[in-house]
């Protein structure tokens, strides 16, 4: 996140012709945001309203210099509260140096990152939404912004990003404004607390929105944000939360409000996203589904699909939840999963296993449950109670089991040959990510330009997608697929995505025609 990449400060700007004015540093005083936009902490509302669509968005509002606002005869609403204090730490910091941003996100990451910090916030998402385990939670929380951290070492956000001499060019990094991201059930700490980091990295202001089944958690990671800040002499107001109750209208609001909009999560969220009007990255999550073309060994193949399928309970959104394969090694790598802790349901059960799935009852949603809690519902044997996932065999691509995304458990299919699988993957797959399992490079490839996912990783479980250390994928907390996908966003979010640039452009050589009287200016005549 240097301020020159290039290597050392060239104030002269020599190689453009250009002088450059040196940024302001960081005030002696920071003011702290005003009461209002504290988060309450208060208990959500015991519906969901994040789940169902709504045609109202908070107060009435006109379009006033192409923004909604609140109309005179009406109170601002507590979007419309909370988006006004982010605007002002954001032009503050909007004032910092390039450095003294860096130092920032450092203290910041530092703090989020603290061990007992990451124990604590993993059980309260465990409690509160009710899904994953709390030790994987705590393990995915800290792996996550290990690899944040580590892609803001390199990332371009603020100040001269950019810097080309033969071209006489100069891009610099500012600040997009406010930025008004949703917090899913599925991702109550990853995406607030990475998208803290990233979005104070290129000086913007971050308000939450959080689902009403992760208001607490979302307000321990923003409160623990905003202490760090207050300590680094920040403006604790660049990060905050819509207070509880959380409500849709005024998620709604939020994103109307915002600058820059970061919808991820359930349908209506992401529609909320897409039609606000505000640039934005809208994208859900359902799984990576997988394709194997029989090269690798099967219990390879097996250990990295278990890995995905059962890492904090499949509730991870590049979860592995389907895998397809070369039909002659479908009973092969069945029993590797089998030998890998999978449980292999028979006929009758997979019927047991649809009716869950199509029952659509909120005590029977299986999404971030148990593999025992999956079990008991479905009266599955002893043997099956002591398994680590499920492993199904759907009929085909509309079968409710064809991908299980969010579930211990992965749906394994067989086709004839490497091309009817991978088109198979194509259809039942989400086209944020993928993953293939081959020893030809020419298949890799072949499976990058026909399932056309963001990001696409081989030999490796479906979780790697969202950054490894093993990969080279900068960390994103939200993965898109592009305009397939009807999203804004290919690949995943990083933190570049969360800043602007101007280029620069300067005459760098004398004009070689100076005696033809400003002949070819483009700016007058002859």
């Amino acid at each position: 996140m240097d301020g020159d990449p290039a290597g050392g400060r060239d104030e002269s700007g020599a190689s453009t012709g250009l002088d450059e004015a040196g940024s302001t540093g960081p005030d002696a005083e920071r003011a702290t945001e005003s009461a209002e936009s504290t988060p309450t902490g208060e208990k959500a509302a015991a519906d969901d309203p994040a789940d169902t669509d709504s045609e109202t968005a908070g107060a009435a509002r006109e379009p006033t210099n192409g923004r909604s606002e609140t109309s005179a005869a009406d109170p601002p609403s507590r979007a419309a509260r909370a988006v006004t204090a982010a605007r002002t730490a954001a032009d503050e910091l909007a004032d910092w140096d390039p450095d003294d941003v860096d130092a920032l996100v450092r203290s910041v990451g530092e703090r989020l990152a603290d061990s007992e910090t990451v124990s604590r916030i993993a059980r309260s998402a465990a409690n509160e939404t009710g899904r994953g385990h709390p030790g994987t939670k705590a393990e995915k929380i800290a792996t996550m912004l290990d690899a944040a951290r580590r892609t803001l070492r390199n990332a371009s956000t603020a100040g001269v990003v950019d810097r080309d001499g033969a071209a006489g060019t100069v891009t610099v990094a500012g600040p997009t404004g406010v930025v008004g991201a949703a917090v899913p059930a599925t991702h109550p700490v990853v995406i607030p607390a990475v998208l803290s980091l990233y979005g104070l990295a290129a000086r913007n202001a971050v308000v939450f929105a959080p689902s009403p089944s992760t208001v607490e958690t979302c307000d321990v990671v923003v409160e623990t944000v905003r202490r760090a800040l207050a300590d680094a002499g920040a403006p604790t107001g660049a990060v905050s939360m819509l207070p509880a109750p959380a409500a849709k209208p005024e998620t709604d609001a939020l994103f109307e409000r915002a600058d820059f909009v970061v919808a991820a999560g359930s349908e209506a969220t992401v529609a909320a996203g897409q039609r606000c009007g505000t640039p934005n990255v809208a994208t859900s999550a359902d799984g990576v589904v997988s394709v194997a073309d029989g090269s690798v060994p099967a219990e390879a193949v097996a250990t990295r699909v278990a890995v995905g399928a059962t890492y904090d309970f499949g509730a991870h959104p590049a979860g592995d939840a389907a895998v397809v394969t070369v039909s002659p090694a479908v009973d092969q790598l069945c029993a590797a999963l089998e030998d890998e802790g999978g449980y292999v349901l028979d006929a009758a059960e997979r019927d047991r296993f649809r009716a869950l799935l199509g029952s659509g009852k909120d005590e029977t949603d299986p999404r971030g449950n148990s593999p025992r809690w999956l079990a008991a519902a479905l009266d599955l044997p002893s043997a099956a109670r002591e398994a680590a996932f499920l492993v199904a065999e759907p009929d085909g691509a509309d079968d409710p089991l064809a991908t299980l995304p969010g579930i211990p458990a992965v749906a394994v299919h067989g086709r004839s040959g490497f091309d009817a699988a991978t088109a198979l993957a194509a259809e039942i797959g989400s086209r944020h990510a993928a993953a293939v399992h081959t020893t030809q490079q020419r298949r890799a490839r072949r499976a990058a330009e026909r399932l056309a996912p963001g990001r696409l990783v081989v030999n490796q479980p479906g979780i790697a997608a969202t950054g490894a250390r093993s990969n080279g994928f900068e960390a994103a907390p939200v993965l898109g697929g592009g305009a397939a996908e009807g999203s804004q966003l290919r690949g995943g979010l990083t933190p570049d995505r969360l800043a602007q640039t101007a280029t620069v452009a300067a005459t760098s050589i004398a004009d070689e025609a100076s005696h033809r009287n400003g002949a070819g200016d483009t700016l007058r005549g002859p």
